[in-house]
């Protein structure tokens, strides 16, 4: 029986609360209702959650620091806020999305905030410039990469095609690695995000290809320390 996620939210605005809510359920997740934040630590306990949602009013600049250490490495907070508000003093580690929310981008912050609040990796993300590759014959795109796991960019498919595992290929550096498939989203224009991880136990010549691809890779950047 697959796993229900659980979503806490913290919004004082009833009917982006009730939005939020109707999102989360069809995707299917499972929304928690929270009053504030005061008593995470106590709703932590007693009904856990995988990531908190809250209003921004709702989480003072001062208390950010308690709330994330509060929630730990593995658990993302999910902040909603005024686009026109200043963002120097919120930490790195919380996701942000601004208002006016939408569908698709809240749901999409969601996943990734998900999947990048997740011990799966333990290594630097390296973003590299959109890398021509396959996944079972069809097109994809590889986007970042770690020694643990990847993130693809498919276009024209539907996230009923990716499979729960896949080969993946990049034929300019010769890699053909086997990857588990953790989350998927639809940023929209069409395309899909697929963060997975590199499968262990693969022959030793799979595994040194990869390593080599992380070294040789070309780069816009390392991103962080987080999981896939």
């Amino acid at each position: 029986m697959p796993i229900v996620e659980r979503i806490g939210v913290a919004c004082p605005i009833l009917g982006e609360r009730a939005a939020f809510m109707e999102w989360l359920s069809a995707a299917g997740y499972e929304p928690v209702p929270m009053l504030d934040l005061d008593l995470l630590a106590r709703d932590l306990s007693a009904r856990p959650v995988e990531a908190p949602i809250a209003d921004v009013s709702l989480v003072p600049v001062v208390e950010l620091p308690r709330l994330i250490r509060l929630l730990g490495a593995n658990r993302p907070l999910i902040v909603v806020g005024e686009a026109a508000k200043s963002l120097e003093a919120v930490p790195r580690d919380v996701t942000w999305i601004d208002r006016p929310v939408s569908h698709d981008n809240f749901l999409l912050s969601i996943a990734l905030a998900l999947a990048e609040g997740r011990p799966a990796r333990r290594s630097p993300r390296k973003r590299v410039p959109r890398l021509l590759s396959q996944i079972d014959g069809v097109t994809a795109k590889v986007m970042d990469v770690s020694s643990e796991g990847v993130r693809l960019e498919v276009t024209g498919a539907a996230p009923s095609t990716l499979p729960p595992y896949f080969t993946l290929r990049v034929a300019a550096y010769g890699i053909s690695t086997r990857v588990k498939r953790v989350w998927v989203a639809a940023p929209g224009q069409g395309s899909l995000w697929c963060g997975g991880i590199i499968e262990r136990g693969q022959p030793a010549k799979a595994e040194a290809s990869w390593s080599q691809f992380i070294e040789t890779a070309p780069t816009t950047g390392d991103i962080s320390m987080r999981p896939s």
